[in-house]
């Protein structure tokens, strides 16, 4: 029998809150002050959306929980942004006399409102997840409004198509964490040092500054 802390971030969300450090710190003081220790860690880089069966990480830990083994993640966010996934998981684990400890909530396996209360949360979580995608999906639509390309090098986050600058999907997806991180109110060292640890890219901090601070990209903070 083992107790396991799940951490998972996705891409395009801001690191503020919720970086992998964070998460096992809230995770591990909750095993302490329920008198019971976190015996493996493990992490996922994934979107909240993904089902459980299509996460390699996930699928590993669900083979290694045995009859009255804990998981624990920090939020229930961590663990899924859809509903229908979260709450079949909750009945499994129940019929498994396996248990689920949220971080921020408790052991929702041993209060009689706990699945009222997780399905309240999870359709938070679900809603936060579609508004995420809208606002990228917003974020995108703006960037390639009247973007012509005048020549030269290629500016980060884009690349060139028909005479226009268009977000790359790679570059794009850093960009927007940029963005994120900067409305959380990180500064400009600090978002250098997120990107790093988050992409294993290394973006100075004054290339940062400058890229954030071009019109369009500033526009992109507005709709963030």
């Amino acid at each position: 029998m083992s107790n396991i802390a799940y951490l998972r971030v996705s891409h395009t969300e801001s690191l503020n809150g919720t970086s992998l450090e964070v998460q096992e710190s809230k995770c591990r003081a909750f095993g302490e002050l329920h008198g019971f220790k976190i015996d493996k860690v493990y992490s996922e880089v994934t979107s909240g959306g993904v089902e459980f069966r299509k996460r390699p990480i996930f699928q590993k830990i669900l083979t290694e929980l045995k009859s009255g083994s804990k998981l624990v993640v920090s939020r229930l966010d961590r663990l899924s942004r859809k509903v229908i996934d979260t709450l079949q998981l909750v009945d499994d684990f129940k019929k498994q006399h396996k248990e689920i400890c949220i971080a921020d909530i408790g052991n929702i396996h041993t209060d009689g409102v706990s699945k009222i209360f997780i399905t309240i949360l999870a359709s938070l979580a679900e809603i936060e997840r579609e508004n995420i995608s809208i606002r990228i999906k917003a974020s995108k639509k703006l960037a390639k409004e009247n973007r012509k390309y005048l020549g030269g090098y290629t500016e980060f986050g884009y690349k060139v198509e028909n005479k226009k600058l268009i977000p790359d999907e790679k570059e794009f997806i850093v960009l927007q964490s940029m963005v994120n991180l900067r409305k959380s109110g990180l500064g400009y060292r600090r978002i250098s040092d997120e990107i790093k640890n988050k992409f294993g890219k290394r973006i100075y901090f004054p290339q940062i500054h400058k890229i954030l601070n071009r019109p369009h990209n500033l526009q992109l903070q507005q709709v963030v």
